[in-house]
């Protein structure tokens, strides 16, 4: 089973795209801090498409708490000058949960 969940912040605000064949489409990254060292965080990119591309798009911004689930996708291309073969990882989102916003204040909910 691919299943993976991320709680953490986003590190930008995501960028609303339209693919070749017009579907919606965004990249952002997620800081999710270590359990061990909450010091520490690994940036770990993410993908959403269509209706869901959108809603981040709509009601992220950087800093934002989300709770993201999804797959983890892997994929590889080979360096031309070097010949090397890199690994791409990138978390496709299926469900995210809006958290806490650091943009709005509690006073005015």
């Amino acid at each position: 089973m691919n299943d993976i969940n991320l709680l953490g912040r986003l590190t930008n605000t995501p960028e609303l795209k339209k693919s070749a064949n017009g579907r919606n489409y965004t990249w952002f990254t997620v800081a999710v801090p270590r359990q061990d060292n909450r010091k520490e965080a690994d940036y770990i990119r993410c993908l959403a498409f269509d209706k869901l591309a959108s809603a981040i798009y709509k009601h992220c911004d950087k800093g934002r708490q989300v709770l993201c689930q999804g797959r983890l996708q892997v994929s590889k291309s080979i360096d031309e000058v070097t010949k090397q073969v890199k690994y791409h990882h990138t978390v496709v989102v299926s469900n995210t949960h809006f958290l806490h916003d650091p943009n709005v204040s509690s006073a005015s909910i």
